[in-house]
């Protein structure tokens, strides 16, 4: 086994840190449209999760389809959260994967890390 080489675990930090950086950034201009009703509704998300837009369809605007366009607004807006974390995961996996190496944790740990 090697001896510890605080130089190189150094480097290492400050790798990671540069590609959260990069990571943020990125996700900081990101965004993701949903749909629902088979494109009759469809919200646009942005960084955390703030609406950029939301479009309806306007055979929807019939007050006697008022339930049917709240459900389809929900479920658009849920898709589209969805969407926005699946993104958020997928750009901070590499970095919980380095951070996983480096202090041996394993993704076990990190899962437990992650729900505290």
């Amino acid at each position: 086994m090697q001896p510890f080489n605080l130089e190189q675990f150094a480097a290492q930090a400050r790798a990671m840190q540069d590609h959260v950086a990069q990571m943020q950034s990125r996700l900081e201009s990101a965004s993701v449209t949903e749909e629902a009703g088979g494109g009759l509704v469809t919200v646009s998300l942005g960084a955390q999760g703030r609406v950029q837009s939301v479009s309806i369809d306007p055979s929807l605007l019939d007050p006697s389809k008022r339930d049917l366009l709240e459900n389809l607004v929900a479920e658009a807006f849920t898709n589209a959260s969805s969407s926005m974390h699946q993104l958020a995961e997928e750009h901070m996996r590499p970095v919980s994967d380095t951070i996983s190496h480096l202090t041996g944790l394993g993704n076990a740990g990190l899962d437990r890390l992650r729900k505290m």
